[in-house]
Protein backbone atom coordinates (compact mmCIF):
# COMPACT_ATOMS: atom_id res chain seq x y z
CA UNK A 1 0.00 0.00 0.00
CA UNK A 2 1.16 3.48 -0.60
CA UNK A 3 -0.38 7.08 0.61
CA UNK A 4 -0.50 9.83 -0.32
CA UNK A 5 -0.28 13.03 1.37
CA UNK A 6 -3.15 15.37 1.17
CA UNK A 7 -2.69 18.96 1.59
CA UNK A 8 -4.94 20.99 3.96
CA UNK A 9 -4.44 24.62 4.11
CA UNK A 10 -4.87 26.51 7.29
CA UNK A 11 -7.98 29.17 5.94
CA UNK A 12 -10.04 31.26 7.73
CA UNK A 13 -12.70 29.49 5.53
CA UNK A 14 -11.25 26.18 6.84
CA UNK A 15 -11.32 27.42 10.35
CA UNK A 16 -14.55 28.47 9.74
CA UNK A 17 -15.59 25.13 8.62
CA UNK A 18 -13.43 23.01 11.37
CA UNK A 19 -15.35 25.22 13.90
CA UNK A 20 -18.72 24.33 12.81
CA UNK A 21 -17.92 20.37 12.95
CA UNK A 22 -16.82 20.37 16.00
CA UNK A 23 -20.41 22.33 17.21
CA UNK A 24 -22.04 19.86 15.03
CA UNK A 25 -20.73 16.77 16.16
CA UNK A 26 -20.82 18.20 20.02
CA UNK A 27 -24.24 18.62 19.59
CA UNK A 28 -25.19 15.52 18.09
CA UNK A 29 -23.38 13.47 20.35
CA UNK A 30 -25.59 15.24 23.10
CA UNK A 31 -28.38 14.60 21.25
CA UNK A 32 -27.67 11.01 21.40
CA UNK A 33 -26.96 10.94 25.12
CA UNK A 34 -30.30 13.02 25.95
CA UNK A 35 -32.00 10.32 24.20
CA UNK A 36 -30.11 7.45 25.58
CA UNK A 37 -30.64 8.82 29.31
CA UNK A 38 -34.28 9.87 29.10
CA UNK A 39 -35.02 5.95 29.64
CA UNK A 40 -33.03 6.05 32.78
CA UNK A 41 -34.33 9.02 34.03
CA UNK A 42 -37.61 10.34 32.76
CA UNK A 43 -39.18 7.30 32.11
CA UNK A 44 -38.03 5.41 35.04
CA UNK A 45 -40.78 6.85 36.98
CA UNK A 46 -43.62 6.24 34.36
CA UNK A 47 -42.70 2.62 33.95
CA UNK A 48 -46.24 1.32 35.17
CA UNK A 49 -47.90 3.45 32.74
CA UNK A 50 -46.38 1.02 30.38
CA UNK A 51 -46.38 -2.26 32.25
CA UNK A 52 -49.40 -1.41 34.48
CA UNK A 53 -49.75 -1.25 38.70
CA UNK A 54 -49.29 -5.09 39.11
CA UNK A 55 -45.21 -5.01 38.93
CA UNK A 56 -42.71 -6.04 41.50
CA UNK A 57 -39.41 -4.88 42.37
CA UNK A 58 -37.41 -7.66 39.89
CA UNK A 59 -40.10 -6.81 36.27
CA UNK A 60 -39.38 -2.91 36.90
CA UNK A 61 -35.65 -3.14 37.37
CA UNK A 62 -35.76 -6.07 34.37
CA UNK A 63 -37.92 -3.70 31.97
CA UNK A 64 -35.95 -0.67 33.20
CA UNK A 65 -33.22 -2.79 31.75
CA UNK A 66 -35.07 -3.97 28.67
CA UNK A 67 -35.74 -0.51 27.40
CA UNK A 68 -31.87 0.41 27.76
CA UNK A 69 -30.98 -3.11 26.13
CA UNK A 70 -32.79 -2.13 23.06
CA UNK A 71 -31.70 1.04 22.51
CA UNK A 72 -28.09 -0.25 22.53
CA UNK A 73 -28.86 -3.15 20.94
CA UNK A 74 -30.05 -1.61 17.76
CA UNK A 75 -26.86 0.60 17.79
CA UNK A 76 -24.48 -1.87 16.13
CA UNK A 77 -26.57 -2.26 13.24
CA UNK A 78 -27.11 1.82 12.70
CA UNK A 79 -23.22 1.69 12.92
CA UNK A 80 -23.31 -0.80 10.59
CA UNK A 81 -26.18 0.68 8.00
CA UNK A 82 -24.53 4.73 8.25
CA UNK A 83 -20.85 4.01 8.96
CA UNK A 84 -21.11 2.31 5.41
CA UNK A 85 -23.13 5.66 4.19
CA UNK A 86 -20.35 8.16 5.66
CA UNK A 87 -17.38 6.27 4.42
CA UNK A 88 -18.65 5.78 1.07
CA UNK A 89 -21.38 8.70 0.57
CA UNK A 90 -20.97 11.60 2.88
CA UNK A 91 -19.99 11.98 6.57
CA UNK A 92 -22.20 15.34 6.54
CA UNK A 93 -25.68 13.67 5.14
CA UNK A 94 -25.11 10.84 7.19
CA UNK A 95 -25.25 12.56 10.33
CA UNK A 96 -27.81 14.37 9.03
CA UNK A 97 -30.08 11.72 8.18
CA UNK A 98 -29.56 9.76 11.45
CA UNK A 99 -29.81 12.61 13.67
CA UNK A 100 -33.30 13.66 12.55
CA UNK A 101 -34.02 9.79 12.21
CA UNK A 102 -34.20 9.47 16.32
CA UNK A 103 -35.70 12.67 17.19
CA UNK A 104 -38.63 11.14 15.21
CA UNK A 105 -38.61 8.23 16.92
CA UNK A 106 -38.45 10.35 20.27
CA UNK A 107 -41.52 12.35 19.36
CA UNK A 108 -43.26 8.83 18.18
CA UNK A 109 -42.41 7.68 21.81
CA UNK A 110 -44.02 11.16 23.20
CA UNK A 111 -47.52 9.75 21.54
CA UNK A 112 -47.51 6.23 23.03
CA UNK A 113 -50.68 4.91 24.31
CA UNK A 114 -50.41 3.46 27.62
CA UNK A 115 -51.28 0.01 29.42
CA UNK A 116 -54.82 0.94 30.85
CA UNK A 117 -55.70 1.89 26.99
CA UNK A 118 -54.35 -0.74 24.65
CA UNK A 119 -53.30 -3.25 27.43
CA UNK A 120 -49.35 -4.12 28.68
CA UNK A 121 -48.64 -6.35 26.02
CA UNK A 122 -48.90 -3.99 23.10
CA UNK A 123 -47.88 -0.77 25.16
CA UNK A 124 -44.48 -2.43 26.29
CA UNK A 125 -43.81 -3.70 22.35
CA UNK A 126 -44.46 -0.47 20.82
CA UNK A 127 -42.29 0.97 23.18
CA UNK A 128 -39.05 -1.59 23.06
CA UNK A 129 -39.76 -1.13 18.85
CA UNK A 130 -39.29 2.26 18.91
CA UNK A 131 -36.35 2.44 21.10
CA UNK A 132 -34.81 -0.43 19.21
CA UNK A 133 -35.12 1.80 15.93
CA UNK A 134 -34.45 4.72 17.61
CA UNK A 135 -31.13 3.09 18.47
CA UNK A 136 -30.52 2.21 14.68
CA UNK A 137 -30.43 5.95 14.31
CA UNK A 138 -28.45 6.78 17.35
CA UNK A 139 -25.62 4.10 16.33
CA UNK A 140 -25.13 5.56 12.55
CA UNK A 141 -25.18 9.60 14.33
CA UNK A 142 -21.71 8.93 15.76
CA UNK A 143 -20.14 7.08 12.94
CA UNK A 144 -20.67 10.80 10.71
CA UNK A 145 -20.29 13.36 13.01
CA UNK A 146 -17.61 12.52 15.06
CA UNK A 147 -15.02 11.34 12.42
CA UNK A 148 -15.54 14.05 10.65
CA UNK A 149 -14.73 16.43 13.07
CA UNK A 150 -11.85 14.64 14.30
CA UNK A 151 -10.13 14.90 10.47
CA UNK A 152 -10.54 18.81 10.76
CA UNK A 153 -9.00 18.69 14.09
CA UNK A 154 -5.22 19.61 14.39
CA UNK A 155 -3.02 16.68 15.52
CA UNK A 156 -1.27 18.24 18.21
CA UNK A 157 -4.95 19.12 19.63
CA UNK A 158 -6.37 16.12 18.29
CA UNK A 159 -7.52 14.34 21.81
CA UNK A 160 -8.36 17.79 23.43
CA UNK A 161 -11.08 18.51 20.23
CA UNK A 162 -12.43 14.76 20.17
CA UNK A 163 -12.79 14.71 24.18
CA UNK A 164 -14.49 18.09 23.95
CA UNK A 165 -17.14 16.22 21.69
CA UNK A 166 -17.00 13.40 23.72
CA UNK A 167 -17.99 15.41 26.75
CA UNK A 168 -21.74 15.86 25.09
CA UNK A 169 -21.90 12.55 26.74
CA UNK A 170 -22.60 14.21 30.20
CA UNK A 171 -24.07 17.58 28.82
CA UNK A 172 -27.47 14.87 27.54
CA UNK A 173 -28.04 13.44 30.93
CA UNK A 174 -28.17 17.18 32.52
CA UNK A 175 -30.36 18.47 30.12
CA UNK A 176 -32.67 15.19 30.51
CA UNK A 177 -32.12 15.96 34.19
CA UNK A 178 -33.07 19.49 34.08
CA UNK A 179 -36.08 19.26 31.93
CA UNK A 180 -37.59 16.21 34.21
CA UNK A 181 -37.09 18.85 37.47
CA UNK A 182 -38.97 21.33 35.98
CA UNK A 183 -41.56 18.89 34.56
CA UNK A 184 -42.22 17.48 38.25
CA UNK A 185 -42.28 21.15 39.15
CA UNK A 186 -46.07 21.02 37.58
CA UNK A 187 -46.56 17.46 36.81
CA UNK A 188 -45.93 15.56 40.42
CA UNK A 189 -45.35 11.97 40.52
CA UNK A 190 -47.01 9.90 43.12
CA UNK A 191 -48.58 6.56 41.37
CA UNK A 192 -49.97 5.99 37.42
CA UNK A 193 -52.83 8.07 37.82
CA UNK A 194 -50.21 11.56 38.61
CA UNK A 195 -50.22 13.55 36.06
CA UNK A 196 -46.58 12.81 35.73
CA UNK A 197 -47.32 9.27 34.50
CA UNK A 198 -50.11 10.52 32.59
CA UNK A 199 -48.45 13.23 30.36
CA UNK A 200 -44.73 14.18 32.31
CA UNK A 201 -43.15 12.21 31.24
CA UNK A 202 -43.91 12.83 27.52
CA UNK A 203 -41.78 16.34 27.45
CA UNK A 204 -38.70 15.67 27.38
CA UNK A 205 -39.28 13.39 24.70
CA UNK A 206 -40.96 16.04 22.89
CA UNK A 207 -38.00 18.69 23.63
CA UNK A 208 -35.42 16.25 22.13
CA UNK A 209 -37.12 16.12 18.81
CA UNK A 210 -36.97 19.84 18.49
CA UNK A 211 -33.75 19.84 19.65
CA UNK A 212 -32.75 17.26 16.86
CA UNK A 213 -34.40 19.21 14.21
CA UNK A 214 -32.47 22.63 15.08
CA UNK A 215 -29.41 20.13 14.97
CA UNK A 216 -29.55 18.28 12.14
CA UNK A 217 -30.32 21.62 10.27
CA UNK A 218 -27.06 23.25 11.15
CA UNK A 219 -25.43 20.59 10.05
CA UNK A 220 -26.79 19.96 6.98
CA UNK A 221 -26.31 23.90 6.01
CA UNK A 222 -23.54 24.72 7.82
CA UNK A 223 -20.93 22.07 7.74
CA UNK A 224 -19.00 20.68 4.67
CA UNK A 225 -17.22 17.27 4.26
CA UNK A 226 -13.85 17.21 4.96
CA UNK A 227 -11.09 17.95 2.27
CA UNK A 228 -9.03 13.95 4.01
CA UNK A 229 -12.49 12.29 3.32
CA UNK A 230 -12.95 13.92 -0.15
CA UNK A 231 -9.95 13.44 -1.53
CA UNK A 232 -10.48 9.58 -0.24
CA UNK A 233 -13.90 9.50 -2.08
CA UNK A 234 -11.80 10.55 -5.55
CA UNK A 235 -9.47 8.36 -4.52
CA UNK A 236 -11.56 5.56 -4.15
CA UNK A 237 -10.69 2.25 -6.34
CA UNK A 238 -12.64 -0.44 -5.51
CA UNK A 239 -16.66 -0.13 -4.20
CA UNK A 240 -16.45 -3.36 -1.83
CA UNK A 241 -17.94 -2.77 1.39
CA UNK A 242 -15.60 -0.79 4.09
CA UNK A 243 -17.07 -3.15 6.30
CA UNK A 244 -15.15 -6.22 3.99
CA UNK A 245 -12.27 -3.70 4.56
CA UNK A 246 -12.11 -3.39 7.64
CA UNK A 247 -12.17 -7.07 8.37
CA UNK A 248 -9.14 -7.21 6.66
CA UNK A 249 -5.25 -7.73 7.78
CA UNK A 250 -4.03 -5.34 10.48
CA UNK A 251 -7.15 -3.34 10.13
CA UNK A 252 -9.21 -6.32 11.09
CA UNK A 253 -6.45 -6.95 14.61
CA UNK A 254 -7.14 -3.18 15.52
CA UNK A 255 -10.98 -3.59 15.11
CA UNK A 256 -10.57 -6.43 17.88
CA UNK A 257 -8.22 -4.14 20.03
CA UNK A 258 -11.19 -0.89 19.19
CA UNK A 259 -14.32 -3.43 20.32
CA UNK A 260 -12.68 -4.98 23.21
CA UNK A 261 -11.21 -1.28 24.88
CA UNK A 262 -14.82 0.06 24.55
CA UNK A 263 -16.70 -3.82 25.58
CA UNK A 264 -15.11 -2.92 29.08
CA UNK A 265 -15.69 0.59 29.10
CA UNK A 266 -19.33 0.11 28.91
CA UNK A 267 -19.53 -2.70 31.55
CA UNK A 268 -18.45 0.51 33.75
CA UNK A 269 -20.88 3.03 31.91
CA UNK A 270 -23.83 0.89 31.99
CA UNK A 271 -23.39 -0.63 35.61
CA UNK A 272 -22.45 2.35 37.33
CA UNK A 273 -23.83 5.13 34.84
CA UNK A 274 -26.94 4.76 33.93
CA UNK A 275 -29.49 1.74 35.45
CA UNK A 276 -27.14 0.31 38.24
CA UNK A 277 -26.91 2.89 40.71
CA UNK A 278 -30.72 3.72 40.52
CA UNK A 279 -31.25 0.15 41.48
CA UNK A 280 -29.34 -0.23 43.64
CA UNK A 281 -30.57 2.48 45.53
CA UNK A 282 -34.24 2.50 45.14
CA UNK A 283 -34.71 0.65 48.60
CA UNK A 284 -32.42 3.61 50.29
CA UNK A 285 -35.54 6.25 49.72
CA UNK A 286 -34.06 8.52 47.15
CA UNK A 287 -37.11 9.97 45.72
CA UNK A 288 -37.05 10.66 41.38
CA UNK A 289 -36.30 14.43 42.22
CA UNK A 290 -33.56 13.66 44.13
CA UNK A 291 -32.33 11.74 41.37
CA UNK A 292 -32.84 14.40 39.20
CA UNK A 293 -30.95 17.25 40.94
CA UNK A 294 -28.08 14.38 41.63
CA UNK A 295 -27.84 14.37 37.94
CA UNK A 296 -27.95 18.14 37.38
CA UNK A 297 -24.81 18.50 39.48
CA UNK A 298 -22.44 15.01 38.34
CA UNK A 299 -22.21 15.91 34.35
CA UNK A 300 -19.54 18.98 35.35
CA UNK A 301 -17.38 17.45 36.57
CA UNK A 302 -17.72 14.43 34.71
CA UNK A 303 -17.25 16.90 31.77
CA UNK A 304 -14.27 18.38 33.00
CA UNK A 305 -12.70 14.79 33.32
CA UNK A 306 -13.39 14.35 29.69
CA UNK A 307 -11.44 17.48 28.40
CA UNK A 308 -8.82 16.68 30.68
CA UNK A 309 -8.03 13.69 29.66
CA UNK A 310 -7.89 14.08 26.22
CA UNK A 311 -5.44 17.16 26.92
CA UNK A 312 -3.36 14.91 28.79
CA UNK A 313 -3.40 12.32 26.09
CA UNK A 314 -1.87 15.03 23.70
CA UNK A 315 1.15 15.39 26.33
CA UNK A 316 1.97 11.58 27.27
CA UNK A 317 0.14 9.85 25.03
CA UNK A 318 -3.28 7.69 24.26
CA UNK A 319 -1.88 3.95 26.04
CA UNK A 320 -0.42 6.27 29.16
CA UNK A 321 -3.58 8.14 29.87
CA UNK A 322 -5.66 5.13 29.40
CA UNK A 323 -3.82 2.97 31.79
CA UNK A 324 -4.22 6.09 34.77
CA UNK A 325 -7.91 6.35 33.88
CA UNK A 326 -8.18 2.74 33.37
CA UNK A 327 -5.99 1.75 36.50
CA UNK A 328 -8.34 4.47 38.63
CA UNK A 329 -11.86 3.49 37.40
CA UNK A 330 -11.11 -0.05 38.48
CA UNK A 331 -10.88 0.98 42.16
CA UNK A 332 -13.59 3.60 42.53
CA UNK A 333 -16.00 2.54 40.40
CA UNK A 334 -16.86 -1.33 42.18
CA UNK A 335 -16.52 0.78 45.83
CA UNK A 336 -19.35 3.39 44.24
CA UNK A 337 -21.84 0.41 43.31
CA UNK A 338 -20.79 -1.61 46.13
CA UNK A 339 -21.45 0.69 48.83
CA UNK A 340 -24.56 1.67 47.54
CA UNK A 341 -25.60 -1.94 47.10
CA UNK A 342 -25.27 -2.48 50.65
CA UNK A 343 -27.25 0.11 51.77
CA UNK A 344 -24.71 2.56 53.20
CA UNK A 345 -26.03 5.71 51.35
CA UNK A 346 -28.15 7.09 52.44
CA UNK A 347 -27.42 10.84 52.20
CA UNK A 348 -27.98 13.04 49.27
CA UNK A 349 -24.88 14.68 49.88
CA UNK A 350 -22.97 11.50 49.89
CA UNK A 351 -24.74 9.91 47.17
CA UNK A 352 -23.89 13.00 44.73
CA UNK A 353 -20.37 13.14 46.04
CA UNK A 354 -20.40 9.70 45.14
CA UNK A 355 -21.96 9.96 41.97
CA UNK A 356 -19.80 12.56 41.11
CA UNK A 357 -16.26 10.67 41.50
CA UNK A 358 -17.89 7.69 39.38
CA UNK A 359 -18.83 10.11 36.68
CA UNK A 360 -15.75 11.79 36.97
CA UNK A 361 -13.92 8.22 36.41
CA UNK A 362 -16.23 7.37 33.25
CA UNK A 363 -15.56 10.72 32.07
CA UNK A 364 -11.39 10.29 31.97
CA UNK A 365 -12.15 6.99 29.84
CA UNK A 366 -14.47 8.12 27.47
CA UNK A 367 -12.66 11.31 26.62
CA UNK A 368 -9.94 9.09 25.20
CA UNK A 369 -11.90 7.14 22.99
CA UNK A 370 -12.98 9.22 19.70
CA UNK A 371 -9.53 10.47 19.46
CA UNK A 372 -7.72 6.95 20.23
CA UNK A 373 -9.87 4.79 18.25
CA UNK A 374 -10.28 6.99 14.86
CA UNK A 375 -6.80 7.47 14.75
CA UNK A 376 -6.46 3.69 14.18
CA UNK A 377 -8.63 3.37 10.97
CA UNK A 378 -7.95 4.61 7.22
CA UNK A 379 -10.05 7.64 5.97
CA UNK A 380 -11.52 4.82 3.90
CA UNK A 381 -13.35 3.03 6.73
CA UNK A 382 -12.58 4.95 9.80
CA UNK A 383 -16.43 5.74 10.22
CA UNK A 384 -17.04 2.22 9.95
CA UNK A 385 -14.12 1.30 12.10
CA UNK A 386 -15.57 3.91 14.90
CA UNK A 387 -19.14 3.32 14.59
CA UNK A 388 -19.79 -0.32 14.18
CA UNK A 389 -17.01 -0.88 16.95
CA UNK A 390 -18.35 1.45 19.32
CA UNK A 391 -22.13 -0.33 18.50
CA UNK A 392 -21.29 -3.47 18.89
CA UNK A 393 -19.22 -2.89 21.79
CA UNK A 394 -22.82 -2.19 23.61
CA UNK A 395 -24.29 -5.26 23.20
CA UNK A 396 -23.04 -7.83 25.72
CA UNK A 397 -22.60 -5.09 28.36
CA UNK A 398 -26.43 -4.01 27.74
CA UNK A 399 -27.61 -7.43 29.33
CA UNK A 400 -25.78 -6.84 32.66
CA UNK A 401 -28.93 -6.98 35.12
CA UNK A 402 -29.31 -11.00 33.19
CA UNK A 403 -25.38 -11.14 34.25
CA UNK A 404 -26.13 -9.84 38.01
CA UNK A 405 -29.36 -12.23 38.38
CA UNK A 406 -27.38 -15.41 37.31
CA UNK A 407 -24.14 -14.47 39.61
CA UNK A 408 -26.53 -13.83 42.19
CA UNK A 409 -27.41 -17.41 42.24
CA UNK A 410 -23.57 -18.08 43.36
CA UNK A 411 -22.55 -14.77 45.30
CA UNK A 412 -24.86 -12.32 47.31
CA UNK A 413 -26.41 -9.89 44.84
CA UNK A 414 -24.62 -6.79 46.44
CA UNK A 415 -21.66 -7.58 45.55
CA UNK A 416 -22.40 -8.77 41.59
CA UNK A 417 -22.28 -5.36 39.65
CA UNK A 418 -19.52 -4.92 41.39
CA UNK A 419 -17.50 -7.96 40.04
CA UNK A 420 -19.06 -7.30 36.92
CA UNK A 421 -17.27 -3.61 36.52
CA UNK A 422 -13.65 -5.27 37.56
CA UNK A 423 -14.43 -7.86 34.59
CA UNK A 424 -15.16 -5.06 32.52
CA UNK A 425 -11.84 -3.04 33.85
CA UNK A 426 -9.39 -5.67 33.23
CA UNK A 427 -11.26 -6.24 29.59
CA UNK A 428 -10.57 -2.69 28.63
CA UNK A 429 -6.65 -2.62 29.82
CA UNK A 430 -6.04 -5.79 28.48
CA UNK A 431 -6.72 -3.81 25.05
CA UNK A 432 -4.83 -0.81 25.74
CA UNK A 433 -1.66 -2.62 26.92
CA UNK A 434 -2.16 -5.04 23.15
CA UNK A 435 -3.01 -1.86 21.50
CA UNK A 436 -0.83 0.78 19.20
CA UNK A 437 -0.24 4.36 20.55
CA UNK A 438 -1.65 6.57 17.90
CA UNK A 439 -0.61 10.02 18.87
CA UNK A 440 0.13 12.20 16.34
CA UNK A 441 -0.95 10.17 13.51
CA UNK A 442 -1.18 11.97 9.93
CA UNK A 443 -4.61 11.81 9.28
CA UNK A 444 -4.94 13.37 5.89
CA UNK A 445 -3.72 10.58 3.95
CA UNK A 446 -5.52 8.37 1.36
CA UNK A 447 -4.60 5.02 0.57
CA UNK A 448 -3.89 4.18 -2.73
CA UNK A 449 -2.81 1.19 -3.65
CA UNK A 450 -4.84 -2.47 -3.74
CA UNK A 451 -4.75 -3.55 -0.08
CA UNK A 452 -6.05 -0.93 2.66
CA UNK A 453 -4.31 -1.12 5.64
CA UNK A 454 -4.40 0.90 8.42
CA UNK A 455 -2.88 4.48 9.35
CA UNK A 456 0.20 4.06 11.18
CA UNK A 457 1.70 5.80 14.14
Amino acid sequence: MTQQAIAVPVTREFQRQRRRAVISAWAGFGMDSYSIYITTTSLLPALAYFQGTHMSASDQSIFAGLTLAATLVGRPLGGLIFGHFSDRLSRRNAGTITILGFGTMSLLIACLPGASTVGAGLAVTLLLLFRFIEGIFLGGEYTAATPLAVEYAPANHRGLVASCIQCAASIGPFFVALVMDLVLLVAPNHGVSSPYEQWGWRVPFVIGFILSVLVAWFLRRKVEDSETWKAAAAARKTNRSPLLELLKGNTRRLFITAWALMTGIFFFSNISGSVGPQFLVKDAGFSASELAHTNLITPFPAAAAYIVMGWVSDHIGRKRALYISGGTSIIVIPVFITLMGLGHVHSWALLTLMATANNICLGMLFGLLPSYVNEMFATAVRSSGWGVAYGTAVIIPAFFSYYMVWLGHVMPFVWTAALLAVVGGVIMLTAAVLGPETRGVDLHTIETGAELDTVQA
